[in-house]
């Protein structure tokens, strides 16, 4: 029987599917996130991942053989690598682990790609170094956390002074939320070119020779900008995608540019893409599997992409099926104005919905819920998928128009 080792978090969706598949597997769980760090639990193994030394010990302790890694999170790449480098099993390399999860050192193998696939971009460890980017730049410009997710502290300015404005605010919160949600990193800002145009992802996975295996189905985005708001959050994630075959075609192309530029081995890998005037430019690459892509594509294409990224921890070839191609989407719920959480409007309606398959509340009432840009997470999570396309777009166009964040 396979052993496996999940670093930094369980995900239910993977857990499952390893008790359904006669696998074992052990959970290298984070101290920082563990309610009773010190007791023993079956299948957890509690990690100090503050350094490389502790880790490895950490995973010293486990009596039982091991016989391959995942991670399911952005901030236990790094030390997934470290561990089956340790074991000398299958995945990701140290260097490239570090560039997946450092936006400037991604953006610095783009750069030696054989064509132009990512914005132009600087370090900006000052306002001065910003200014200095941007004086070279045209407006409207991105400055982003190098190595944060879920689009924390990501603000577009469009004007020196909004510039300077959102960099100040930046410098006030970063700590902070670092220290929340990536506290074993440092804090790195990039400046970086706006890109104008539609936003996808497309899921892939990458054999021991580097060669990716890009799924067909492409997730059309909509961010927060493109409903209203002040803010880049991704609010909704639709399948099938609306571009054209001949987009399509280019999209992946650039794709795969983008994974044997980081030099990706041995693990999933995930893809934003912007498609502007100029062709697709990439966002940003992830060594896992998207998320929320293993409900969309399992209901959506009948897609196992969990069993596939075990495949790949496991040394073996993923198996990618797509068995349909119907509709799905995932939208995250931010508030247009920062307060005190009150409500979901017509939550009771939404629940009648027949194309909800998932609804989840993540906040609760009086807390406080701001933008992803001020470095807050969604207040909830709602899933959709229909057999019946029309229903689907109904229920959809439902919960666009009537379905928002309350506050006060």
């Amino acid at each position: 029987m396979n052993h496996l080792l999940i670093v930094g978090r369980k995900f239910s969706s993977l857990t499952h599917y390893l008790t359904d598949n006669g696998i074992e597997y052990t959970v290298l769980k984070d101290k920082l996130e563990a309610v009773s760090p010190e007791k023993k639990l079956k299948h957890r193994v509690v990690c100090d991942f503050s350094s490389r030394e502790t880790v490895l010990k950490a995973v010293d302790s486990i009596k039982h053989p091991i016989d391959g890694v995942i991670t399911t999170y952005e901030n236990y790449v790094l030390p997934a690598a470290w561990i089956a480098e340790y074991l000398n099993l299958p995945a990701i390399s140290e260097a490239a682990a570090l560039a997946c999860t450092d936006k400037f050192l991604m953006r610095q193998a783009f750069a030696r790609a054989p064509e132009k696939i990512s914005p132009d971009f600087a370090i900006a460890d000052s306002i001065q170094e910003a200014l200095t980017f941007a004086r070279n730049h045209r407006f409207p410009l991105i400055l982003k956390p190098a190595n944060l997710a879920k689009s924390l502290l990501v603000t577009k300015s469009h004007t020196e002074e909004e510039l300077i404005e959102n960099y100040v605010r930046t410098a006030v919160q970063i700590e902070g939320v670092y220290n929340k949600y990536a506290p074993n990193r440092t804090p790195k800002m990039v400046i970086e070119e706006f890109l104008e145009g539609s936003i996808h992802s497309v899921d892939a996975f990458v054999n021991a020779a580097g060669d990716p295996l890009i799924l067909e189905s492409v997730v059309d985005y909509e961010s927060g900008y493109d409903i209203g708001y002040d803010d880049n959050f991704h609010y909704s994630r639709l399948l099938p995608s609306r571009l054209s075959p001949n987009e399509l075609t280019r999209l992946r192309h650039c794709a795969e540019l983008g994974i044997r530029a980081l030099g990706m081995t041995n693990c999933p890998a995930h893809v934003e893409i912007i498609v502007t005037n100029d062709g697709p430019r990439i966002v940003e690459i992830g060594a896992r599997n998207g998320g929320y892509r293993e409900r969309m594509h399992r209901l959506a294409n009948g897609v196992d992409i969990t069993g596939a990224a075990v495949s790949l921890a496991l040394g073996k070839a993923p198996e990618v099926t797509v068995q349909r191609n119907e509709s799905c989407a995932v939208l995250e719920l931010f508030p247009k104005t920062p307060g005190r959480f009150v409500s979901i409007s017509c939550y009771d309606d939404l629940k009648k919905l027949s194309s909800l398959q998932y609804v989840s509340l993540k906040v609760q009432p009086n807390d406080f819920v701001g933008k992803s840009s001020d470095g807050y997470k969604m207040c909830a999570v709602v899933i959709l998928h229909n057999v019946n396309h029309k229903v689907f777009a109904k229920d959809l166009a439902f919960v666009n128009g009537h379905v928002a964040v309350v506050t006060r």
